[in-house]
């Protein structure tokens, strides 16, 4: 186990660990967005926002504004997409709605406040949960299938297993298992408030946190199987990797990635809390924002790849298109201004790998003061253009040399002044910044006359090395 901090570091545009973006283009919204970004099968994203007349945005694939809906209301929860292409959201207005891809309105049915986004089931029903207590399952055609009142708000959106069990949970402390009727299968008391939606692994278990500072795994029965704790009330919804690792952020500003028993294999120390759940690319790397203004990107191993200064603060959760691209949204204040605005971000990712650890070829042994020439030799998995790094292991070092074209063998020379065993390393760097790990070659520099190396000339060298500044010319004749 171990962690990071990366409290302070500085906004970097590369991590060093063979990732790397770009930004395609940011599109500008009034007011905060807490609603996380959706994307049809078109590329059309879809997302909410604290403005009365925008309230909800449909966004072309280029950055431009394909459409928007003026709701009367704030809209904080994240859209769900039919596969007809119906978007269906809910509004602080009080109403839950379905919105044909034009952007016309298809109906629209009261439901109260909802914080919650709606999750659609294998039939088509839409299940989403209120402010007013209830969770409500409606028909597509915009009529109630039926309600399920707990004791508090219902925050977290649904999840929906492979035999149609649809859990969620409620700021009354439960989660809850519903069958596709509406009849309560079983609840399961955690110690809070649970706001975050739960989220299923490939074995059934349910994931979730509460605001208890736990994260539970609960077996399909409604059973604990274990939960983890998270230091600080946790309202993100755990991401669940193909391996079976469970991500998750806090409000301590940790990001976990917890093993599928429940122990903890990383965390990660961002600059403030995180209310945003994590997102996993088909790479394997995990995408997370913080409260901090910075997106991350994570290797599995919990290497940290990239960060993007995206603004002051981002509270939504990232979205991954079909070609990979990154949609997030972050705040910003103006400087001077009262009211914060919000910039979505498109980011294209290279899945750029490093350079391979270079080759060292040259003379192993040799004599002090006296020059040797050593080839380095390097390839990259793209064919981008290498630079060299080489530490000869004496306190001096080449500087960056090039760029090279992949697999060119560059010559360089060094003289080590003193005899010793020096240990040569190199490293490469592609075109965008990623590093190989070093690559080495132990030489060694006896004397310049080896004839003359006697016993007795190795009790004067072990004087010396005790006694550095006496008899300087027979230091000097001893290649000290």
């Amino acid at each position: 186990m171990f962690h990071h901090d990366a409290r302070h570091t500085g906004r970097s545009q590369y991590g060093g660990s063979g990732n790397w973006y770009n930004v395609k283009w940011k599109f500008r919204m009034e007011g905060l967005t807490i609603s996380s970004p959706a994307i049809d099968e078109n590329g059309t994203i879809y997302i909410g926002a604290h403005d009365f007349q925008k309230s909800f945005i449909a966004i072309n694939e280029n950055g431009t504004e394909k459409w928007h809906f003026a709701s009367g209301g704030f809209i904080d929860a994240s859209p769900a997409i039919g596969e007809d292409g119906v978007i269906y959201s809910g509004s602080m207005n009080g109403n839950l709605y379905a919105l044909n891809p034009n952007g016309t309105t298809k109906w629209l049915f009261g439901i109260g406040a909802a914080f919650s986004s709606p999750t659609i089931g294998p039939d088509g029903s839409i299940y989403v949960g209120s402010f007013n207590h209830y969770f409500y399952a409606m028909n597509t055609n915009g009529t109630e299938k039926w309600r399920f009142e707990t004791g508090y708000p219902v925050l977290s959106s649904a999840a929906i297993d492979d035999n149609d069990i649809i859990y969620f949970g409620s700021h009354d402390t439960y989660l809850y298992a519903l069958y596709p009727n509406g009849i309560m299968e079983w609840q399961y008391k955690t110690g809070d408030s649970i706001k975050g939606s739960p989220s299923i692994g490939d074995d059934g278990t349910i994931y979730v946190c509460s605001w208890d500072n736990c994260l539970y795994a609960i077996n399909p029965n409604g059973t604990l199987k274990w939960k983890f704790g998270t230091g600080d009330a946790a309202e993100t919804s755990p991401a669940i990797a193909q391996d079976g690792t469970i991500y998750i952020g806090s409000s301590s500003g940790k990001i976990f990635s917890i093993t599928p028993t429940g122990t903890e294999n990383w965390h990660f120390q961002t600059g403030n809390e995180i209310l945003s759940s994590p997102a996993i690319d088909k790479y394997g790397t995990i995408y997370c924002g913080s409260e901090d203004g910075y997106l991350y990107a994570f290797n599995p191993n919990g290497t940290l790849r990239w960060t993007f200064d995206a603004g002051d603060s981002i509270e939504s959760s990232a979205a991954i298109g079909e070609d990979g691209t990154i949609y997030v949204a972050a705040q910003f204040l103006p400087s001077g201004g009262q009211e914060f605005r919000t910039y979505l971000y498109a980011l294209r990712v290279i899945n750029n790998q490093p350079p391979s650890i270079p080759a060292i070829n040259g003379p192993a042994s040799g004599k002090a003061k006296q020059n040797y020439n050593y080839t380095i030799v390097s390839t990259d998995p793209e064919g981008n253009n290498v630079s060299y790094y080489v530490d000869w292991g004496d306190g001096s070092n080449s500087g960056w040399l090039g760029p090279y074209s992949s697999g060119y063998e560059l010559t360089v020379n060094h003289t080590w002044n003193k005899r010793g065993t020096y240990t040569i390393q190199a490293k490469a760097k592609d075109s965008y910044g990623a590093e190989s790990g070093w690559g080495t070659l132990q030489v060694k520099m006896p004397l310049s006359n080896n004839a003359m190396y006697s016993p007795w000339l190795q009790f004067l060298e072990r004087f010396f090395e005790r006694h550095p500044h006496a008899f300087p010319i027979l230091q000097h004749f001893l290649g000290q």
